[in-house]
Formats: structure tokens, sequence, C-alpha cells
């Protein structure tokens, strides 16, 4: 018995060496661009593969994070508030909420985004363009990670790391692209190479500065909470503290809150923006094909490929967005050309459903275009419908089961039903 149980963890061992090895070749090959840079450069697309080197802190087999791999050296249960913000008032140009959709984010983002005053693209950065990140409350950094090469900052001036403090073991932070750790605490990682991450144990204080950043990814996690618009939490054990997020606004401190929504493109509940959408027995909502590990995927790197979504705007939530894994061989976000019929009232009794994809730009109040490098009141949603980019049908045949199948530089009218091509989503 006890030879069958190690050679079973031998094998075991041998697999996870392998899939290691492969996958760490596979990242030092790609060279993709980073978040706020294709962002901001190209107005709805960009490139994100922030999540793979950090499969290791993860428990796949539940939807607890790791306690060994994320949460060595935290204090503690329970809530605290957020006494500081995490980067300076002043040095804020503007917050974007959580659920963005964008490129390979195709279904909403857990984490909301910090951009600077005066914004440059990161290739041109020096030390002096970054705004400080400072930790949130009294707590201890568990974990430090520098992100793979191909996702870094294109900038050899700067590393590129991702941070976890924990306040108590229940509540956490995580902080992605820190281009520059505080000396104190670089020291206790400075031979931690890309695509590597580390446990520490490093205690700071509110208010402490820990780095500097350039558009920092910001995100608040309590295991105590669960998200009920995930219907199948389990599709997210890739990212085990996916489905516990919660908005960060909700924990500071007066005036701290009143200050960060100032600064907050959204402007309706939750401010700090909704990821999970799902409602059974409806269209609307994340759908992952069938048979394809849900969130996890079945590729890599571009695990989204097999992800859709039919979600709100996380800007503005009257207005919904089809996020596509794969549109022409790309992760794509589409409008739809009337912005109806809305996903929430698709049922099964609905039938066949056809969308007209086209693009979508941002106004603001007095209905001029917004350059997404400046903070704006009353920001919304619109249809560009110059170019149709092509047809989605889709069928909700179960309540958890969907029929969709794209047709590429179709119009509605050249669409009468599905093909051989057509794919069964599932939640």
């Amino acid at each position: 018995m006890k030879k069958k149980v190690i050679v079973s963890l031998v094998i075991v061992l041998g697999v996870i060496f392998v899939l290691g090895f492969y996958f760490g070749n596979l990242f030092k090959d790609k060279q993709i661009s980073d978040f706020d840079s294709e962002f901001l450069e190209s107005g709805n697309k960009s490139s994100n593969l922030e999540n793979k080197f950090l499969e290791q802190g993860s428990n796949s087999q539940t939807n607890e994070p790791n306690k060994d791999a994320i949460s060595s050296g935290c204090q503690g249960n329970g809530i605290i508030s957020l006494t500081s913000s995490p980067v300076p008032i002043e040095q804020i140009g503007f917050i974007q909420p959580m659920g963005l959709m964008i490129s390979s984010h195709v279904t909403p983002t857990d984490h909301q985004y910090y951009s600077p005053k005066n914004f440059r693209m990161s290739s041109e950065l020096t030390l002096d363009d970054l705004t400080d990140v400072l930790a949130p409350a009294d707590g201890v950094i568990t974990e430090i990670g520098r992100m793979p090469d191909f996702f870094a900052v294109k900038n050899s001036a700067f590393k590129d790391y991702r941070l976890t403090i924990h306040y108590t073991c229940d509540l956490y932070t995580i902080f992605i692209h820190i281009y520059e750790l505080s000396p104190e605490i670089e020291e206790k990682v400075k031979d931690l190479g890309p695509q590597n991450s580390k446990q520490v144990n490093i205690p700071v204080k509110s208010g402490q500065k820990i780095g500097k950043a350039n558009v920092l990814d910001f995100s608040l996690h309590n295991n105590n909470e669960f998200l009920v618009g995930f219907i199948v939490p389990e599709h997210y054990n890739r990212e085990p503290w996916k489905i516990h997020t919660v908005d960060p606004f909700d924990y500071f401190v007066e005036p701290i809150k009143s200050q960060l929504l100032e600064k907050s493109l959204r402007e309706v509940e939750p401010y700090g923006g909704k990821i999970d959408h799902d409602i059974d027995g409806r269209l609307i909502g994340t759908w992952f094909k069938e048979n394809t590990n849900g969130y996890q995927g079945i590729k890599e790197p571009q695990y989204w490929e097999t992800h859709v979504s039919f979600s709100p705007d996380a800007l503005d939530p009257t207005y919904f967005l089809i996020s596509l894994g794969n549109f022409k061989g790309e992760a794509k976000q589409f409008g739809s050309k009337t912005n109806s019929p809305n996903p929430k009232d698709i049922g099964t009794n609905s039938g066949k459903i056809k969308y007209e994809l086209v693009d979508f730009e941002y106004i603001d109040e007095k209905g001029v275009h917004w350059d997404r490098v400046s903070l704006i009141n009353g920001i919304k949603a619109k249809s560009s419908n110059q170019v149709i980019y092509g047809v989605v049908l889709v069928e909700l045949i179960e309540d958890r089961k969907l029929k969709l199948e794209i047709f590429p530089d179709k119009k509605e009218s050249e669409v009468s039903d599905f093909t051989d091509n057509v794919m069964i989503y599932e939640r």
C-alpha cells in the first residue's frame, strides 16, 4: 500500500514538474503589452495574463485560497476598516471600477484601476512619473510576485510586481503593477525573478509607502463574503479569491471614502463596480464553453478563449457588452447595434436571438467623447453603428445551457439559423 502511494506521489510530482517547465518556457516567448498601455492606446483593447503564474497560490479543489501560499503570517480573523487610500488622493486622476471587460479580460475584472493625473505610456515612463502606493491599513505583506516577462511593463527601468497584504486572515488586498518597491521591501525579494513569487512576512502600517506604480490594479477580498451572482462558484477555482471580491469603497473610513468616490468614473451603486451578473435561467452573465473546465479553460496562455459574457458595462450599466473570448482569433468586446434585447430578459422561452456586433464609445454628460485619460462626469456608453462586425446568434436551451454561434462579417438579415459551427456553453 505504501509503495502505491509513493509511486502515485512521484507520478503527480513529475506531471507538475513537466507542466511547470512547459508553461515557464511558453511564457518566456510571449510578448504581450501591459493593460494600461493597450487600453488607453486603442480604447477597447488590452491583454492580461496576470493570474497564470499565481496558480501556485490557489487550491484547485476548493473555493478557498491556499492558506499556506497566501496567508503565511496573517493574524486574527474578522474585518477591519481601511484608513488610508492605496494611492495618495492628490495623485489620483480617476478610478475605474471593477467589472471592466477588455480584450482578454473577457469576464468582468475583479479589480479597480487607479489612474494617475498625468498619464504616460509605460514605455515612456520615468521614476518621477509614478504615483506612490500606500498600505490601506495595518497588516502584513504575505506574498510578493514578479509578473511574467511577456506581461510585465515594457520598460527596462522597472520591474513589475504583484503584492498581497493581509489585514486579518479573512481580509486582504491584491496590488498588481507595482513598478518599484520601497527599499525595505525590495530587500526581501531582490533576487526574485520574473514569473516567480515568494511568501514573506513584512508588517506594514496604514499609510506606509510600499512602492510606486503607473496605473495600479487594486482589489479587496473578504473570505466571509461569497458573490451570489456566480451561479457555479466552482467554475472559478483558477482564481479562488474572485468569489470573495468586495467593493473596496465600502471598507474605507470617512473622509477617505467620499474623496475616492469623487474620483470614481462609475456613478451608480455599487460604486466600486460589480463582477457577478449571472441569473439562473437568463442569458445575462458569464458562460463557459462546455467541457472546458469553467474559468480555467483548456488552452494556455489563452485560457479566456472559451469564455463569453453578456454583462452590463462597468462604467454605464444601462448599456450591455457582448464579450467574446474568440472572435476571428482574438478576444473582443462589442456593443449591440440597438442595445437590445437586454440579456436579463432572455430566457428559455425566448427562442433564437440575434445581436449585431458594433463598436461602442463613451461620452460625458454633454455628449463629448471621453479621451480615456481624464475624469469626467455623467459617463455614458453608446453604440457606433458605422460598421457591423458580425452577428451572434444565441438560444438558451436550458437554464444553464446556451447554444451560441458567431457569424463574423455578417448582418442580421444574412443569418437565419445555427449551422454545424454552433457551440454549447454552460454554467
